[in-house]
């Protein structure tokens, strides 16, 4: 399901703080007089509010550029991705362009977008949002009997976000309403200047013969051509880490 504001969130995160109790401010004495100021409290709340408004899954919570393993000497592609998205973290506010993660399964690419995502909620209090594209598409289908939330409930975190994590690009069946769906989406954060992370299993690169199809396949040329205006790309070619560690256990 795709997570939405919900105000129980907030809620949870209102624990009673020892220095306040609860109230966000704090009365100390100043030069013989009593003077109240904001409890040091409630930029920890504000910051752990935002990240759970950010619907990161809970198997993601943990990701951090820090925590992301250099695991395969024999892949460059680890270090140079890792480096360019501490590069993205870094820069912003000044960014223009999101990052498009290219790679086979298992090779980082959600840890590295959830990791900015996280750490630039932290550094600078933004608006983030992480959604994966499959489940958005499930969730907008279902809101067409009229049982569930609505069309505009579902898309406005996605629309608005300040940062964007939209996961699994060309995994849904590539429909011609999927492909308008993500058209929309894409085209609506372009216009007003929003940055999106993206990643994909898929490359602009396939084999015919072997049945492959491309990134445009998936998405269609319309999507890819924003894309490439939209996202600077980010390629992982080494082993499916999951894969890996499976091989070691065994």
């Amino acid at each position: 399901m795709v997570a939405r504001y919900n105000p129980a969130v907030r809620r949870s995160v209102e624990t009673p703080c020892e220095w306040c109790d609860g109230t966000g401010w704090v009365v100390e004495t100043k030069e013989g007089r009593q003077v109240c100021r904001s409890c040091q409290c409630q930029a920890a709340r504000r910051v752990e509010l935002l990240l759970l408004e950010a619907a990161i899954p809970e198997r993601f919570r943990h990701c951090t550029l820090e925590g992301f393993k250099l695991w395969n000497p024999n892949d460059p592609t680890l270090a140079q991705a890792k480096r360019r998205t501490q590069e993205f973290v870094d820069a912003w506010p000044l960014v223009h362009k999101g990052l498009l993660f290219m790679g086979r399964c298992g090779t980082g690419k959600t840890h590295l977008a959830v990791a900015a995502l996280s750490e630039l909620i932290r550094r600078h209090r933004i608006r983030g949002y992480y959604v994966n594209f499959s489940e958005l598409v499930v969730q907008l289908q279902m809101s067409m009997d009229g049982s569930g939330p609505s069309r505009g409930e579902i898309l406005e975190p996605v629309l608005s976000a300040q940062l964007l994590v939209l996961d699994e690009l060309g995994a849904a069946r590539p429909t011609a309403w999927v492909m308008d769906t993500l058209y929309y989406v894409l085209n609506s954060r372009y216009m007003h200047k929003r940055v999106t992370l993206c990643t994909t299993n898929y490359t602009d690169l396939a084999n015919r013969e072997l049945g492959e199809e491309s990134l445009a396949d998936r998405l269609s040329v319309p999507v890819r051509s924003r894309l490439y205006e939209m996202c600077e790309e980010v390629r992982l070619y080494g082993e499916d880490y999951r894969e890996h560690m499976a091989r070691r256990r065994r």
